[in-house]
């Protein structure tokens, strides 16, 4: 189930459409973050140091990529397979939009990924990450 849910996020990152609608999220110690918005589902202001968000009488695990000097964020609400694998991403703020032209995001091949990184991603001169889903929930426990 795990890899079907990384490989669709591939899928969605590299769909033959030409264009893909993105998140960029901001990121404490690593290259912003890729996100297909179509994964999102919701976005809830936070308190950061939270462990859990309250979203339609579920509570779902976090996990944070903010700043710690922040004490307020944006839950990101992250479609899973299925309820059970849903979680929320702790970002410092919304984050910005930006429609890409499939063709502009090229491999940014480097060595030693960490385990939330699936892949590093260069769009014009600057690098980003593509998460590794599967990664963060087996670290969420999900």
């Amino acid at each position: 189930m795990q890899q079907v849910n990384q490989q669709e996020l591939q899928h969605l990152i590299a769909i033959s459409t030409g264009f893909i609608d993105t998140y960029v999220i901001e990121c404490h110690d690593l290259p912003p973050m890729l996100l297909p918005q179509n994964i999102v589902l919701s976005a809830l202001d936070s308190a950061t140091d939270v462990k859990t968000v309250d979203w339609h009488d579920v509570q779902l695990p976090v996990h944070a990529i903010y700043h710690p000097q922040h004490s307020k964020g944006v839950a990101l609400v992250i479609e899973g397979e299925d309820t059970q694998q849903r979680f929320a991403l702790m970002c410092n703020e919304m984050p910005q939009t930006m429609r890409l032209r499939i063709s502009e995001v090229v491999d940014a091949q480097q060595q030693d990924l960490p385990d939330e990184v699936f892949q590093y991603v260069k769009v014009g001169e600057r690098i980003f990450h593509v998460p590794n889903l599967q990664a963060i929930e087996k670290k969420l426990g999900l």
